[in-house]
């Protein structure tokens, strides 16, 4: 018998979201350590050491180069694979296709925090531990655009965790498996914006729904097996 197939994995959020603290507490099959996940900085910072060449931007442009080719011969060769990224572009839409497009199914993660200041203090408190420093104005920018970004990769995922990472721990505040929706969190009005791009009257449902009464998912759950029952297209639920 066959194993499971490959997947691509993508941990995404802004600057300072602690993308790489989260994933290694999340509650993923794989364990952090056991799939190979690409870190754009320190690949950057060991590129610059090795090579004797500036951090910015020799080695931060030589490091982008290597990432896409490894990810794009990674699902050619049909092998798991992963990578951080701040999601700030669409750039990796066309890496998601062409996983689909081989057979692979593509895993999300992505951390968020509650305010633009909060990851512009931890970006300033990375660097005070000797991390690597961003410009203020690129943080915010790229938070803005990064919830912008998730609408897409999020309708894409097959699966996907969303966690707040602003306090001492980190919640799960939204997990999808396939068309299966589950919100167990306070949704930011960012993050609630972006997914309801990829969930049309997602904000609707978690606002017109009463404390302790079936949650949007599970409504949605039952709406689509009633459905299926009567003939009718789950995806017209």
């Amino acid at each position: 018998m066959s194993g499971p197939g490959p997947e691509l994995w993508i941990i995404a959020g802004a600057n300072g979201s602690g993308k790489s603290t989260a994933y290694s507490r999340s509650s993923i099959e794989a364990p952090a350590g056991s799939i190979w996940i690409i870190n754009p900085d320190l690949l950057a910072a060991r590129i610059a050491e090795h090579d004797g060449v500036p951090l910015l931007p020799d080695a931060n442009i030589s490091a982008v180069t290597r990432i896409e080719a490894w990810l794009y011969a990674s699902v050619a060769a049909h092998q798991t694979v992963g990578v951080e990224t701040v999601l700030s572009t669409p750039k990796y839409r066309a890496l998601v296709e062409a996983a689909h497009a081989q057979g692979f199914s593509v895993r999300l993660i992505y951390v968020f925090l509650t305010s633009a200041d909060l990851n512009v203090a931890r970006v300033r408190r990375r660097v005070a531990e000797g991390g690597h420093d961003v410009a203020e104005a690129a943080i915010r920018d790229r938070r803005r655009r990064s919830f912008e970004q998730l609408a897409w990769f999020f309708e894409h995922a097959d699966r996907a965790e969303i966690y707040d990472n602003s306090g001492a721990e980190t919640r799960l505040v939204v997990t999808k498996l396939d068309d299966d929706l589950t919100v167990s969190g306070r949704l930011i009005p960012e993050l609630l914006t972006s997914l309801e791009t990829a969930v049309p009257g997602l904000r609707l449902a978690i606002e017109s729904e009463p404390r302790n009464r079936p949650t949007a998912t599970q409504r949605r759950r039952r709406q689509r097996r009633r459905a299926k029952k009567r003939g009718v297209s789950a995806g017209a639920v």
